[in-house]
């Protein structure tokens, strides 16, 4: 998570403002994003909070749950509209990799799209995740930028991106 801080000091012979936002700090919409439905699943509260927001900086439409149970009624009642999935691996009770097994015996290899979410630094994180199905990876903390650039490159693999 990254935390920004501005600063304004009024002084009596003027005003300073220090750490201007730049251009990467602006919510920007993508626009192959815009109105993409997301489910998101995370149990701790910040960390949903956080992603969801940037999320729907990128144009995202996004649902937030708070379990893998929570995640998989979500979709079942979402029907088809629901085209991604991101899932916190660490959970309680149903973890990421437990909620993707369960999403691909009941819908397709590819559809929907699952992005995992760890703090992990394990190297064999990856390839369970492509074994449970899913399509890509996020490390945490998660900033705006490392979101946009892993749905990006996921939608460009199934053809739905650029």
């Amino acid at each position: 998570m990254t935390l920004v801080l501005r600063f304004q000091i009024r002084l009596s012979y003027g005003r300073a403002t220090f750490a201007p936002r730049t251009s990467s700090e602006q919510p920007r919409s993508i626009p192959q994003f815009r109105g993409l439905r997301v489910i998101l699943a995370d149990d701790d509260a910040l960390n949903r909070t956080v992603t969801k927001k940037l999320l729907e900086k990128l144009g995202c439409e996004v649902t937030a749950v708070s379990s893998g149970f929570e995640c998989l009624s979500a979709l079942s009642s979402a029907e088809n509209s629901v085209r991604l999935v991101v899932l916190d691996i660490q959970m309680p009770e149903m973890d990421g990799f437990e909620v993707a097994t369960r999403i691909r015996k009941v819908r397709s290899r590819s559809w929907p799209l699952i992005i995992a979410v760890t703090a992990s630094a394990e190297d064999n994180v990856w390839e369970r995740c492509l074994q449970m199905g899913m399509n890509g990876m996020i490390r945490k903390p998660v900033l705006l930028q490392g979101m946009a650039d892993e749905l990006q490159r996921v939608l460009q693999r199934v053809g739905e991106g650029l």
